[in-house]
């Protein structure tokens, strides 16, 4: 790993742990969802989800699986088109107690850390180039049991950061990504 890539990954890595602690501090009016009334509880452990992932930045969508191994640690596997790039990722995530009330929709923030695979096939000038990136991802967000449509639909919202780049001409794929979620969770 030269020394580039080894300064993104920690760099990615330090803003995930702040992020981290800014989730899991006092910044919440309401802390603690499980003394909330019962109308803002929702709980996540032991279930498996699917769904998909619609990226704003980059403009791509694709299917995500998840599985909650307990009521704070889950992993998400997502596949997604970006034009003429094609992301394949894999992560872990952890959901935190504090609960974020916004007009009274509950919802609790999570950080994810995981591994992206790119591949990318662009035309440029009659010339075809094609490339593949791995490199690490890392995922702040909020996520909402939306019962009010069904009581197993979840909606979230999430910024991320990844730490590869694609050697393209006319490259466009953003590090920065804002994402949106919805996902049935049995």
């Amino acid at each position: 790993m030269d020394s580039s890539r080894l300064f993104q990954s920690l760099t990615l890595l330090t803003v995930i742990f702040l992020l981290g602690l800014a989730f899991s501090g006092s910044a919440f009016a309401q802390a603690d969802y499980e003394h909330q009334p019962s109308q803002h509880v929702f709980s996540v452990a032991g279930r498996f989800g699917i769904g998909g992932m619609v990226n704003s930045v980059n403009y791509g969508a694709g299917p995500s699986a998840e599985y909650w191994f307990t009521e704070h640690v889950g992993a998400m596997c997502t596949l997604g088109v970006t034009g003429d790039f094609k992301a394949t990722t894999l992560r872990g995530q952890y959901l935190f107690n504090s609960l974020v009330l916004m007009s009274s929709v509950a919802m609790r923030p999570y950080l994810g850390i995981g591994y992206a695979h790119v591949e990318a096939d662009r035309n440029h000038r009659g010339i075809n180039f094609e490339a593949e990136e791995d490199g690490f991802e890392g995922y702040a967000g909020i996520m909402h049991n939306a019962t009010w449509l069904h009581e197993n639909l979840f909606v979230r919202g999430e910024i991320g950061l990844s730490a590869y780049d694609m050697a393209l001409p006319d490259d466009d794929l953003s590090n920065f990504t804002v994402n949106i979620g919805v996902s049935l969770l049995f």
